[in-house]
């Protein structure tokens, strides 16, 4: 009697330690919950991921201001030895103020000035150094006038670098620049003059217009 209830006591101890043991473990989740958490965890990362900006996407790229018309001081004659011997000086600042009646040069009995100088042109002064994008202006008479747009910052036609070219001209004519210039003097430098009908050659300007910034 006394061995049962030893033997009795030890498996009643034994089933007790193994119960606790189980109760301290904690319960795995069925598999389709298992799938659920795994599921909602991989949302809510590719969802973060795809919230967070990239470098690029926030990158501005500066928009250029708008080219603005800017209107010359004054416009005067220019010839090879610069202000003292351009044609018709006393008709220069027409360009701009009575484009009606514009600039005429003087008359030549050849398209190169029969010879006797290497160019004519019309030097406009901005008053201050300008950003120069482009010059237009109108050419009256026929085809055949050609050009020089020179730019800089003296006076004087060796300092006068060449900006663009335009040939065979006539009528509106615009002379984008390649690259803008900081300029305050633009030369107008005809090295070919058109027929006037007449059988003589000269150029007639109506009127000349500025575009950049000031």
């Amino acid at each position: 009697m006394v061995t049962l209830a030893v033997l009795g006591y030890a498996a009643f101890e034994f089933a007790g330690q193994v119960s606790g043991h189980a109760a301290l473990k904690p319960a795995s989740p069925p598999p389709t919950a298992r799938a659920s958490q795994a599921a909602a965890t991989a949302t809510a990362t590719a969802t973060v991921t795809l919230a967070t900006p990239t470098a690029a996407a926030t990158t501005l790229t500066p928009v250029p201001p708008r080219p603005r018309t800017i209107a010359p001081v004054t416009a005067v004659a220019f010839g090879p030895n610069g202000t003292a011997d351009g044609d018709n000086p006393q008709n220069a600042a027409r360009v701009l103020a009575d484009p009606a009646a514009g600039w005429l040069t003087d008359w030549y009995a050849t398209p190169n000035f029969g010879d006797l100088k290497t160019g004519t042109g019309l030097l406009l002064d901005m008053g201050r150094t300008v950003t120069v994008t482009t010059v237009r202006l109108t050419l009256g008479g026929l085809p055949g006038a050609n050009l020089e747009l020179r730019v800089g910052a003296v006076p004087e036609l060796s300092a006068l670098p060449v900006a663009t070219t335009a040939s065979d001209a006539a009528g509106l004519l615009s002379l984008p620049l390649t690259a803008p210039a900081r300029a305050r003097y633009i030369l107008l430098w005809f090295t070919r003059l058109p027929p006037d009908g007449a059988g003589t050659y000269q150029v007639f300007v109506h009127q000349v217009t500025v575009q950049g910034q000031p």
